[in-house]
């Protein structure tokens, strides 16, 4: 329990006991079982209770005479403002021996009267009281008939969801209902997901006897300022009298606005009321009321009866706490009928803090006991909480009534009776189509707009004064919102002159952001770039154009480079791309001298395996005179055969010729016959196209972006090298940026940077040479002013946004939103951005100016496809072997090579044979005079003929072993 628990407590306590201080405890002498009526004074609504009090005790007796109990209702009076008054009063009804007491006093007023009698046990009704807190441990024998807030608060959700209005101001008087009620809502808001709603200002006003017209008007203005055009009031009908009155006066009662009122109002709308007559800006007022049901039997007997009795009452006195409190005596009555035989007379004792002894009996029975009363179907938690809630929608309506228009249960939600588009349902200055819920204008508003110099954005006129005299992007845009808007404004610069930065040791910022958090402008019109610190202190537009840091330095490309044909690729990629062209020429030389079906190992093989005795002379004499086997141009038997094609042979030399002549798109003369050789070409010319596009593409690339002599690629360039200084602006943006990133390499690059003064100064410093500025990239663009030579290094380092700076929860940023999205859709920034940028590429400059670059192809770059390279090889070599595989299979046997593998064995052995008698030996080769075969006298070698041929002996291919060669037929 708080101290302030306490302390009230112990002043209930001092003042029951002053009151009951020597008095006797009289208890009443009549049979009737008597219920407490406990009102204030200053309810507004006393003369229809005290009515309703004498018509129910009368009704109720009447129609139970002789079976069941009679009830006597006894009423007390106290003043609200007095709570000695009230425990005097509360104690007076416990000592004539009330069974419970009923109270139709809002919360705050509650709790005091719970405190009293709860720790008696005496049931107490609440007709009026909504705060769920008020429910504790000490309040067991409270139950209210009123749903709780969180009710209201869903029903009122539900009602902004189906008209669409996601915009609103809730203004509340600062008693318990009206805080516990915007709390309530509040919290409904943090769980709502289904659809986003912006409380645009929640002012409260005191609540008090006298109404104080000032703070109602300072409350009001809030509300105006905010551009709110849907408002929840939330307060006791008494406050809202003056506050609507108030409202029309500042013609927030007008067309486009909508005011919804909550069951404080709708129950006790009389207090509305100017000596019985209603002014018109009433209506169209949208209501929560708790439900009566005027269709049923019950209600319209009660009404009919009540209205003959009272014949001074109008329909319409019969509010929804006047009917809720006859529920509540109806219940009372009923249930001490059900308990008159069992419990015990009301004996509790305020002064000895005595309570009855059925006390929690009877409120238990209370709870637990449900009832179809006048209004509806009453059923109560075991806290005494209403189960379910029912509200009716009601709207305002001429000569002066609610009127229904709609309903929303805790059990199926929001119902209305005309659809969202109707013109059954009435708005305030008589409009019957539903406002949009938010201002579509700034009609008669004044912005006070910050601007500074910032070319292109923002520049100042010589020699001018007023609004006119600034020129660039942002002016532009505030002339087209203020046309669109239909507001007036002026420009109003910062006497430092600056965006604004944070000073941490004063805590305070300068510049365009201090004179907005100052008050001194409504809105920041410049090239805010959007940060995490900034919108921790400010609330930012939607982004109006993209910007990112740009390094600027000057080109060297009057300088000349006679080599830049070569900067597409490393020196590294240049020394693989001539050892690949050499590989590939010997591979594919190697692969027509293995290859079976290449031109010199057709032949070669045909003058091995030749059985007739020319061929035999002749691999004699190419032993003898140191020659070739295919250089000899007669040829009988396989030898002519294999040189029936005529293709010219893919040598060393014809191999390098056509390798080479791939890179300049040309093909050699002599081209590959073998599978394994084209496969190697065919993969060699896709390996060239990949790199040819590359090469072409970089180079075109450093061609126009023109850049020769700048050895920066990017950023972090500036930290390995020694020829570039660099420099930033001091206390600018981009300084912040970079200190904040989390590469430590950009706070390296801060760390060694030049404070510069001004862009100006910063470009000078480029246009001097082996500097580097470091700039917001606009900045930069305009200040270079169409210079060719002056580049951006490496793109933006970090992108950002440009956007409108508002104070927090400022009124004019959703409006502001609204048309700058439509002015970017419409490519306005586009357009303007034209007139105003001076970059080369507006200007004609024969390079490009922007944030392609060309990137010198490092090995890394490029391994994939060397690697594809490789892997063609290794394809090549598995074709040549299947090559002499399928050769072998196709050979004739003789007598000692039948079998597959003796045949391919032999293969193996005349390739050894050929490696090594015609490459190895030939080195140093003889030229010969007669290549018609002439016989030597000086043999070497004897050839014996038979019969069926001839058969030579001699030193073998290899030179190691004899072959006997025979004659045949092949």
């Amino acid at each position: 329990m708080s101290v302030l628990n306490v302390v009230r407590h112990i002043l209930l306590f001092t003042h029951a006991v002053s009151f009951l201080s020597g008095r006797l405890n009289a208890r009443g002498s009549n049979n009737a079982s008597k219920i407490g009526f406990l009102m204030s004074k200053e309810n507004q609504q006393k003369n229809n209770l005290l009515k309703l009090i004498s018509f129910a005790e009368q009704n109720f007796n009447n129609s139970s005479r002789g079976t069941q109990v009679e009830i006597e209702i006894a009423v007390k009076l106290f003043d609200e403002y007095s709570l000695y008054d009230l425990v005097e009063a509360t104690c007076s009804l416990v000592d004539e021996g009330v069974f419970a007491v009923i109270s139709p006093q809002g919360s705050e007023n509650i709790a005091d009267q719970a405190d009293i009698l709860g720790p008696l046990d005496i049931p107490l009704l609440s007709v009026v009281a909504t705060d769920p807190q008020i429910k504790k441990l000490s309040r067991q024998s409270l139950q209210l008939l009123s749903p709780v807030d969180k009710h209201q608060a869903r029903a009122i959700l539900d009602l902004l969801k189906f008209y669409g209005w996601h915009e609103v101001s809730l203004v509340a008087s600062d008693t318990n209902y009206g805080t516990n009620a915007i709390n309530a809502f509040q919290q409904l808001l943090t769980l709502e997901t289904s659809t986003k709603f912006s409380i645009k200002s929640s002012p409260f006003f005191k609540g008090n006897t006298e109404i104080d017209k000032t703070d109602i008007l300072n409350t009001l203005k809030i509300l105006k300022n905010s551009l709110t055009r849907v408002i929840i009031l939330i307060c006791e009908g008494k406050y809202a009298k003056a506050l609507l009155e108030e409202a029309n006066n500042m013609d927030m009662m007008s067309p486009g606005y909508v005011w919804i009122v909550t069951d404080a109002i709708t129950s006790n709308f009389q207090a509305l009321a100017f000596d019985n007559y209603f002014p018109a800006y009433y209506e169209g007022l949208i209501g929560i009321s708790p439900l009566i049901n005027t269709k049923s039997t019950d209600y319209k007997a009660f009404k009919g009866k009540f209205l003959m009795k009272e014949q001074s009452l109008r329909p319409e006195s019969l509010s929804a706490h006047v009917t809720l409190t006859y529920d509540a005596i109806q219940l009372v009555k009923n249930v001490l009928n059900d308990m008159r035989y069992s419990i015990t007379p009301q004996t509790a004792n305020c002064h000895q803090q005595q309570p009855w002894k059925s006390g929690k009996l009877f409120s238990s029975k209370l709870r637990s006991t449900p009832m179809n009363g006048i209004t509806s179907f009453y059923n109560f938690t075991s806290e005494g909480l209403r189960s379910k809630a029912k509200y009716d929608i009601v709207n305002f309506i001429a000569p002066g009534q609610f009127v229904n228009i709609g309903r929303w249960t805790s059990e199926n939600g929001l119902v209305m009776y005309y659809s969202k588009h109707s013109h059954d349902v009435q708005f305030l200055g008589g409009q019957t189509y539903h406002p949009l819920g938010s201002a579509r204008g700034l009609t008669g508003e004044h912005l006070r707009l910050g601007v500074t110099e910032n070319a292109p954005f923002a520049a100042r006129r010589k020699d001018c004064v007023g609004k006119m005299c600034w020129e660039g992007i942002t002016p532009a845009a505030i002339q087209e919102l203020a046309a669109s808007l239909n507001f007036t404004y002026e420009f109003i610069e910062p006497e430092d002159k600056l965006f604004g930065t944070y000073d941490k040791e004063t805590e305070r910022w300068s510049g365009l952001i201090g004179d907005l958090l100052s008050n001194r402008i409504d809105m920041i019109a410049m090239d805010l770039s959007v940060s995490f610190e900034r919108k921790t202190y400010i609330d930012f537009s939607v982004s109006f154009m993209d910007s990112g840091i740009s390094l600027a330095v000057k080109g060297q490309s009057d300088k000349g480079n006679v080599f830049f044909f070569l900067s597409p690729f490393s020196s590294s990629v240049w020394i693989m791309v001539i050892v690949s062209i050499v590989m590939v020429s010997l591979i594919q030389s190697l692969f027509n001298r293995l290859s079976p079906s290449g031109e010199y190992g057709r032949i070669v093989h045909a003058m091995q395996v030749c059985q007739c005795a020319e061929c035999a002379t002749r691999r004699e004499i190419t032993i003898q005179e140191n020659v070739r086997l295919k250089d000899y141009e007669d040829a009988e038997c396989l030898v002519d055969k294999a040189k029936e094609f005529n293709k010219e042979d893919m040598s060393l030399f014809n191999a390098v010729w056509i390798v080479g002549a791939g890179f300049v798109g040309q093909a050699g003369e002599a081209m590959p016959t073998s599978s394994s050789g084209r496969f190697v070409l065919f993969t060699w010319w896709f390996f060239v196209m990949l790199m040819t596009s590359l090469y072409t593409a970089n180079l075109t690339a450093f061609i126009t972006l023109d850049k020769i002599g700048i050895k920066l690629d990017n950023a972090k360039d500036l930290l390995s090298q020694n020829r570039y200084r660099w420099g930033l602006l001091n206390q600018s943006f981009v300084e912040s940026l970079l200190n904040n990133n989390i590469d430590p390499e950009y706070k390296k690059i801060l760390n060694g940077a030049e404070k510069i003064s001004s862009i100006a100064e910063g470009v000078q410093r480029v246009r001097d040479g082996d500097f580097v500025f470091i700039d917001e990239t606009p900045a930069i663009s305009y200040h270079v002013m169409g210079e060719c030579d002056i580049f951006y290094v490496g793109g933006e380092v970090q992108t950002f946004d440009y956007a409108f700076g508002f104070p927090k929860n400022s009124p004019y940023t959703v409006l502001i939103n609204t048309h700058l999205i439509k002015l970017r859709e419409h490519g306005f920034f586009d357009e303007i951005w034209k007139k105003w940028d001076k970059t080369p590429d507006h200007e004609g400059c024969i390079s490009s100016n922007n944030n392609s670059k060309g990137v010198t192809l490092t090995l890394t770059n490029v391994q994939g496809i060397f690697l594809f390279l490789s892997i063609g090889i290794i394809i090549s070599v598995i074709l040549i072997l299947l090559e002499i595989i399928i050769a072998a299979f196709r050979d004739e046997g003789d007598d000692d090579h039948q079998t597959f593998s003796s045949k391919l064995n032999k293969r193996f052995k005349l390739k050894i044979a050929d490696i090594k008698t015609q490459w190895i030996r030939q080195s140093k080769r003889r030229p010969t005079t007669n290549k018609h075969f002439p016989i030597s006298n000086q043999d070497n070698f004897k050839v014996a003929v038979s019969n069926n041929g001839y058969k030579s002996s001699g030193e073998d291919l290899i030179g190691s072993k004899k072959f006997e060669f025979k004659t045949g037929i092949v």
